[in-house]
């Protein structure tokens, strides 16, 4: 039978994962939504991470409360400290995908055929969903070291692959100025919406290393 402290971070683990589902799920919908050009895709995604600063609030509250009523020690402080820094980084990924549908939506909205972009564009979308994925697997701690650091490994491998993906739509971007004629404010936008790709990848190995420090310790980076 569980301890009431054991219950509590059960809870909150749960909760985690519940925060971060709504990052994944929202990811999945910005895919879509790209892929068919579909703004109710879109839409849907950012309904999906509508209450990521509520939950992430809650849980933080959840673990200042567990942190003051059981006093914790070694790996469990280690998993409510990593938390108050995680739900940080889940919130930030809401972010992103908000800005994300804002910025998609008015590339359709203006006309703009993000099909030129497409060999770029899907490859870097995968990567930064299958970052997600990944992190939201890593969250469960019941998952052996093994496995945890496993998880960590192909979050990195995607999060690398990300940073050389902008890096090829820069350049297809450039070479399809010169092929047509695009307005410099499309321009600018259809980069916003790679970097914010990107920018979803790199909280994602943020979060990565977080839960591999509550996993085993060690010393925690500075992101």
């Amino acid at each position: 039978m569980l301890s009431n402290f054991e219950e509590k971070l059960d809870q909150i683990n749960q909760m985690m994962r519940d925060l971060a589902g709504m990052i994944e799920k929202g990811e999945e919908f910005c895919f879509e939504g790209f892929k068919n050009q579909d703004m109710k895709k879109l839409d849907e995604a950012r309904e999906s991470v509508k209450g990521c600063r509520s939950l992430a609030n809650e849980i933080d509250n959840e673990v200042i409360k567990t942190l003051a009523l059981y006093g914790p020690e070694a790996t469990q402080l280690r998993e409510m400290v990593g938390y108050l820094k995680i739900t940080n980084e889940l919130v930030n990924s809401a972010s992103s995908i908000r800005s994300y549908v804002k910025h998609n939506r008015a590339l359709i909205a203006s006309g703009f055929e993000l099909k030129e972009l497409e060999s770029s564009f899907i490859p870097l979308h995968k990567s930064a969903l299958n970052a997600t994925k990944h992190m939201v697997d890593m969250i469960d701690l019941s998952k052996s070291e093994e496995e945890t650091k496993a998880l960590y490994r192909q979050i990195k491998v995607e999060e690398s692959k990300g940073d050389d993906l902008y890096s090829i739509v820069q350049k297809d971007i450039s070479e399809l100025l010169c092929r047509i004629d695009v307005d410099p404010l499309d321009f600018i936008t259809v980069l916003k919406l790679a970097r914010k790709l990107e920018q979803i990848s790199d909280h994602a190995i943020n979060i990565a290393r977080l839960l591999l420090f509550i996993k085993t310790g060690g010393e925690m980076e500075s992101y």
